[in-house]
């Protein structure tokens, strides 16, 4: 027998198993016998719902390449068909990045600038695209994140954290984010300033912080964050003060008021104006909440983060107080003889 028809006789044969095997029964309706390979829809989002055999309460996919492994060979590698499922599926045959990859946007960047193949292996018609333009239902293009080749300052942030962060896992871990931050980058800079700190390495699973000068405290000491603690330090808008931990610590406004403010200091967060330190000497008992409301003080809290003195306190006061620009009508100034006194309120 010629070797020519000894060819045409192993793939009939080659065929006629694949025909048999029903290449992945009971999925068989998507084999096309005329071509000898699964339908041309097939991929890519077609596969991925053939294999899957159940969706848990999260909204995880569970899955069974059993069906698969009739053509592609017992540990996916080829089989009869020749085509290895680690050709796409990298991390093996239900993981399509490596299992290194996690978390995939803090990681790929490395693998693919460093590796020895680059993007090649990302370049394909079935994952991102030939051109690593995306692909529909499956790898999104390259440059919905950033630009190609690969610029960091063409990086969209919220591609990798939620703006502000909201999540439980690095990069998009939220800590105290949601007190902190605003929907928009602005907010992000304050600590992270995109001058300098989104440049270069930045997906080196280091938190890269470079404070603005403008919360720079009056000490001029520099802003800054411990890592070990996770705790800031010399911030303006804790009054210099340590902070508790980004991620476990809290303040209660309406009871903590001293975690931020001390009397007497030369810091922004010094309460000294007027009259506070006669208030609030401990034979008068006073405390802050007797004069401020804490919901009329959130909006103007941090209006004055460079100056001594908060310049709209007096919008902050208690409705009750009827404070008229100089002095309270209250209980403990009852009368103008009082305010002539001089009880006044600058």
């Amino acid at each position: 027998m010629s070797s020519i028809i000894k060819s045409t006789s192993c793939a009939v044969v080659a065929l006629v198993l694949l025909i048999a095997a029903g290449c992945g029964d009971p999925k068989s309706s998507s084999f096309d016998p005329d071509r000898g390979k699964h339908k041309t829809a097939w991929m890519p989002g077609g596969h991925s719902l053939a294999v899957t055999i159940a969706t848990t309460s999260t909204g995880a996919r569970l899955y069974s390449t059993d069906a698969c492994s009739e053509c592609h060979g017992a540990d996916l590698s080829g089989g009869i068909a020749n085509v290895s499922c680690s050709k796409c599926h990298l991390g093996g045959p239900t993981s399509v990045h490596p299992s290194t990859w996690d978390p995939l946007y803090l990681t790929h960047g490395p693998s693919v600038s460093t590796g020895a193949t680059g993007t090649a292996l990302c370049a394909n018609q079935y994952c991102h695209g030939t051109g690593l333009q995306g692909v529909a239902g499956s790898g999104p293009s390259c440059t919905s994140c950033h630009s190609m080749p690969f610029d960091p300052l063409t990086l969209s942030c919220d591609a990798c954290h939620r703006i502000p962060p909201d999540g439980s896992k690095f990069p998009n871990l939220a800590g105290k984010h949601a007190k902190h931050a605003t929907s928009n980058k602005i907010s992000c800079d304050i600590c992270h300033d995109g001058a300098s700190a989104y440049v270069g390495d930045h997906h080196n699973n280091v938190i890269n912080f470079s404070f603005l000068a403008a919360y720079t405290p009056k000490t001029l000491l520099t802003p800054s964050f411990n890592t070990t603690t996770k705790t800031c330090a010399n911030m303006s808008c804790h009054g210099g003060q340590t902070t508790p931990s980004w991620y476990t610590g809290s303040i209660t406004v309406n009871s903590q008021c001293s975690s931020c403010h001390a009397l007497g200091t030369t810091q922004y967060n010094s309460y000294n104006s007027g009259h506070h330190a006669f208030h609030l000497d401990p034979g008068l008992g006073a405390v802050c909440l007797d004069c401020h409301d804490t919901t009329k003080l959130a909006a103007v809290h941090f209006n004055d983060l460079n100056t001594p003195a908060m310049n709209q306190g007096s919008q902050t006061l208690l409705t009750t107080l009827n404070y008229n620009g100089s002095y309270c009508s209250f209980r403990c100034h009852i009368n103008q003889q009082q305010h002539d006194s001089g009880m006044t309120w600058p």
